[in-house]
């Protein structure tokens, strides 16, 4: 019995050892509750750091980049020629509607492809013609059909065919208006 005493005095310590460690001895605690707490949370915080530069690295080498399935080929790249203009001076032109009158005011720019004497002559001499063309499309068009940027580029269509129609040494591939006021 007596080996049995002295094993739990050694398990236990004796009475001489508790004292040392509670007086701040060679045998005191270096990590209690709260500095494990802290240590956890700093090492939280630096994986969290961690994480999220290398999720910034990643995220910035693919930002500004085409998707890799969008390969974009010299071949498949078409480099348009931007168009001439002749500029005509400002419309102001009534509606068609009878209920309650409408006043469209625009200014139209005619584009074209070559660049020839001919053509920018034509324009030139028959401005005031264009200029007919222009009033007589517009205002036999109601507001209903000029409210929306689809019915503009219809009228786009209807304006471009109505001129071209008239011209001898060329043809007009675009219209911009470049002002389009709708009251």
């Amino acid at each position: 019995m007596a080996d049995t005493e002295e094993t739990v005095e050694d398990i236990e310590g004796t009475e001489e050892e508790e004292e040392v460690m509670e007086a701040g001895g060679p045998g005191k605690k270096l990590f209690g509750p709260s500095m494990i707490k802290m240590l956890v949370i700093i090492a939280g915080a630096l994986v969290m750091i961690i994480i999220s530069g290398t999720i910034a690295y990643f995220v910035a080498q693919k930002v500004g980049k085409p998707p890799a399935t969008e390969k974009t080929s010299p071949e498949k790249v078409q480099k348009v020629k931007p168009l001439n203009y002749f500029d005509m001076r400002d419309f102001s032109i009534n509606t068609s509607d009878i209920d309650e009158p409408h006043f469209v005011k625009l200014t139209i720019s005619l584009g074209y492809e070559a660049l020839t004497v001919e053509l920018q002559t034509e324009l030139g001499a028959r401005r005031q013609e264009l200029r007919d063309i222009v009033i007589s499309v517009v205002g036999s068009k109601k507001f209903s059909d000029l409210n929306t940027q689809d019915k503009r580029n219809e009228l786009k269509k209807d304006l471009l065919k109505r001129i071209n129609d008239v011209l001898i040494n060329g043809q007009i591939t675009g219209i911009a208006f470049t002002e389009f006021v709708i009251t």
